[in-house]
């Protein structure tokens, strides 16, 4: 008894030791840093400036963009700009069809992407003319804008691409930012210079608002920090079929994914907020298989945002280079397919939303961003190994066409035989045909092969009981279904492929 006290009083006092000499201590501040507890602690909860980075006066005219030449320039129609969205007169100006020929009497043709970029920016009354001939004056006013920046866009893989199902399943990193000159306006003021951290340098001198930011590069924003803001980068989001958290890499708490990685970034005297997406998504497709297994689909990645302002998702050029990379099929490695074509557009949707506090139907913009894939089927295999044997099996149908009619019993034997093997391998190749509630190309090329595979069986039929009566008038027919009826299936099937 006396050994097992002096165990536990042994074991208390290097407890005690321990915990007394441990030099780790709890830390108080937000998110562990002194950059996001100094947000927390100067925050002003009725300051709205955090929800729009940028407030501008002009046209309220954003021009469509495309990839050339390894630049992102303005989309043009014949020289001149095309309209991404308008902020004003949205009835006459539609996002992306509308071309905008001159602004105040100035040919935007001559004018280079700098140049027009500076015209559109001017306030007060401006006077438009679009291509189309419409011309009409419009009046600028100030509005808030949130304009994301998709950095850097990298498809690792595509798993599997599911056309029956219309389901893709890829692997991806994305990045996007957003320039925060509101939070770098709000660390220079005069409250935040005179605003004292309970942190030291080196020399015992208090550091100020402004300095943080020369000791961070990048700083996660904590889930305890998020409340105190408005964070409009969080509202980006993939149109996601299912959003599988075991498949995708985020921030993580007490072992359990929470949200995807995002920070504050500090470089080059610019404050961004960088929110990282990685892993697996899974993207409902609309495939039109009708040219089935010839056909040519899009794959669409859609990124939107699930907010009613005024909100810009715009691409930096190391998206497209790395998704031109990925068109190498080197890289991609797909077996099944071939990709042709990636492209970036913009898409503006008009749509109209019931407002549960207010009792209205409200209108409202979405702005999306689209990556489309354009891949064409590998169809050698639908070729070979379906098409091939159907077209050889029925072939032997067909020539029971050159066994002497009389010989009905042979005849029809193996023409039924023929047709038998024929619904036999239709249970072979079953599953590589998509299960649709239209008919695809393949689907009408087995139906005619069954069609052509009976016509030796019903003619046999016919023959056996006209033949004792007209030996002559039934060897016409068989000929004439022999010749004609070979050349009318190739044109068929040619029509079927080829012509629509």
């Amino acid at each position: 008894m006396k050994f097992n006290r002096i165990i536990i009083t042994v074991l208390l006092n290097a407890f005690i030791l321990i915990s007394f000499f441990n030099p780790v201590q709890a830390d108080n501040r937000i998110c562990g840093n002194d950059l996001t507890n100094f947000f927390y602690d100067f925050h002003d909860e009725k300051d709205d400036e955090f929800k729009y980075p940028e407030k501008r006066n002009d046209a309220g005219i954003f021009f469509d963009f495309a990839w050339k030449n390894k630049k992102i320039i303005t989309k043009r129609n014949n020289g001149y700009p095309i309209v991404k969205f308008s902020y004003f007169e949205k009835e006459k100006i539609k996002p992306g069809k509308t071309a905008i020929k001159f602004i105040n009497s100035i040919d935007l043709s001559k004018l280079n992407d700098e140049q027009l970029e500076k015209l559109i920016r001017k306030s007060g009354k401006i006077n438009i003319e679009l291509l189309s001939g419409e011309k009409f004056q419009l009046i600028s006013k100030l509005y808030r804008l949130n304009d994301f920046k998709l950095s850097d866009f990298e498809i690792i893989s595509i798993q599997n691409i599911d056309s029956a199902k219309g389901i893709m399943e890829m692997s991806f990193e994305a990045y996007f930012t957003n320039n925060r000159n509101d939070i770098l306006k709000t660390l220079s003021n005069d409250k935040a210079l005179e605003y004292q951290l309970t942190k030291l340098d080196d020399d015992g001198n208090y550091i100020y608002g402004y300095e943080i930011l020369s000791q961070f590069s990048k700083v996660d924003i904590c889930d305890d920090l998020r409340p105190y803001f408005l964070w409009p980068l969080s509202t980006v989001e993939f149109e996601e079929f299912r959003y599988d958290a075991d498949v995708r890499e985020g921030l993580k708490n007490k072992e359990k994914l929470v949200s995807p990685v995002f920070e504050i970034t500090y470089d080059n005297n610019e404050i961004r907020t960088l929110r990282t997406e990685k892993g697996v998504g899974f993207f409902r497709q609309d495939f039109d298989l009708k040219k089935f297994p010839f056909d040519t689909q899009k794959l669409i990645i859609s990124i939107g945002h699930s907010t009613s302002d005024l909100t810009f998702l715009t691409p930096e050029p190391g998206v497209f280079l790395n998704l031109e990379k990925f068109i190498d099929k080197k890289i991609n490695k797909l077996k099944a397919w071939e990709i042709k074509n990636i492209e970036i557009k913009n898409r503006v949707v008009e749509l109209e939303k019931w407002n549960l506090y207010e009792k209205k139907i409200v209108p409202r913009t979405q702005n999306y961003l689209d990556i489309e894939i354009t891949i064409k089927r590998a169809w050698k295999h639908y070729a070979f190994k379906v098409m091939l044997p159907i077209f050889l099996i029925l072939c032997v149908a067909w020539y029971v066409l050159w066994i002497p009619t009389y010989k009905y019993e042979p005849r029809l034997n193996t023409s039924i035989i023929a047709l038998l093997a024929l619904i036999a391998y239709n249970f072979v190749f079953q599953d590589d045909i998509p299960k649709l509630e239209y008919l695809t190309d393949l689907d009408r090329f087995v139906l005619l092969s069954y069609i052509f595979c009976c016509i030796p069986v019903f003619s046999s039929i016919a023959f056996s009981k006209f033949i004792s009566k007209n030996q002559k008038k039934v060897d016409k027919v068989n000929k004439f279904i022999k010749i004609w009826g070979g050349l009318l299936y190739f044109l068929i099937s040619i029509q079927i492929f080829f012509y629509k």
